[in-house]
């Protein structure tokens, strides 16, 4: 099975902290212009050298190199761990209909690449060379706002919320076998909650396949994750479940479950930041 978050609750359950009122508060929608002003007021780069940079000029010094790593963190498309998610940092950009090997061309450019350094200090060249591999060979850069997958820390605040909200305790949680969360309502609709406040879900569409693969397909190959869960989505859809709650918590814990053991999960999680 695909990954869910769900599978993995138990690591989420740290974070106490109250959030806003709106169910969609946690969504993050940003288009890639918004992130570069956002990085190059953090880094305080001169506007002379940001307009530069917007109108097209990329000139390969430390500065630049930076503020587009900055840029691949804020989107969730770069790691200095494990490198470049290039399917995030694909929807970006709007490749010419006309144009049949933007792909490829984007693909030789990457494998013409070094390896991910184990120098940390090396990972904005990296940043910047991967960026340039799609920004030269892909298409145009979108206007409009893009997706951007929640990261470790936003999805415990999530969680602990949806968590208060539905009047559950980490021990409660932590002490539930499977069956028993399968039959307990209270489960059911905080695998909603989290659901519909990181916008992967929701009642009238159900799961938003694409955004459930930015925020929790990394590793996976993309078309064989949507094909599995398509698969799933469709044999729990036959079903009835009387509730929005139960129909919530069988489309998403039971077709992206990937951690069975969670206890154990958490109990290394939490011994490892000791």
């Amino acid at each position: 099975m695909v990954h869910w978050v769900v599978g993995t609750l138990t690591l989420l359950l740290v974070a106490s902290i109250k959030l806003g009122c709106n169910a969609n508060s946690n969504v993050i929608l940003k288009s890639f212009d918004e992130m570069v002003l956002e990085c190059a007021e953090l880094m305080s780069i001169t506007p002379s050298k940001l307009s530069a940079m917007r109108s097209g000029v990329l000139v390969k010094d430390t500065e630049t190199k930076c503020l587009l790593r900055c840029v691949g963190v804020s989107g969730r498309f770069w790691s200095d761990y494990t490198g470049l998610r290039k399917e995030i940092l694909a929807r970006y950009f709007l490749p010419d209909a006309a144009d049949t090997q933007h792909v490829n061309r984007t693909q030789i450019c990457l494998n013409e690449l070094p390896t991910l350094p184990l120098d940390s200090k090396l990972c904005c060249n990296l940043a910047l060379e991967s960026f340039l591999c799609f920004y030269y060979n892909y298409g145009n850069l979108r206007q409009n706002r893009i997706f951007v997958p929640l990261d470790h820390l936003q999805l415990q605040h999530v969680t602990a919320r949806c968590m208060e909200v539905h009047q559950l305790t980490k021990d409660l949680l932590m002490s539930m076998g499977e069956d028993e969360m399968d039959s307990n309502g209270s489960i059911h609709c905080l695998v909603r909650c989290i659901g519909i406040k990181t916008g992967i879900y929701s009642d009238r569409a159900g799961v938003n396949m694409d955004r459930i693969y930015a925020q929790y397909g990394d590793g996976y190959c993309e078309a064989d994750f949507k094909t599995n869960a398509s698969e799933c989505i469709k044999r729990q859809s036959e079903r009835t479940y009387g509730n929005t709650c139960k129909k919530a918590y069988h489309l998403l814990y039971k077709c992206f479950e990937n951690v069975r053991n969670v206890i154990t999960e958490y109990e290394l999680h939490d011994s490892d930041e000791q």
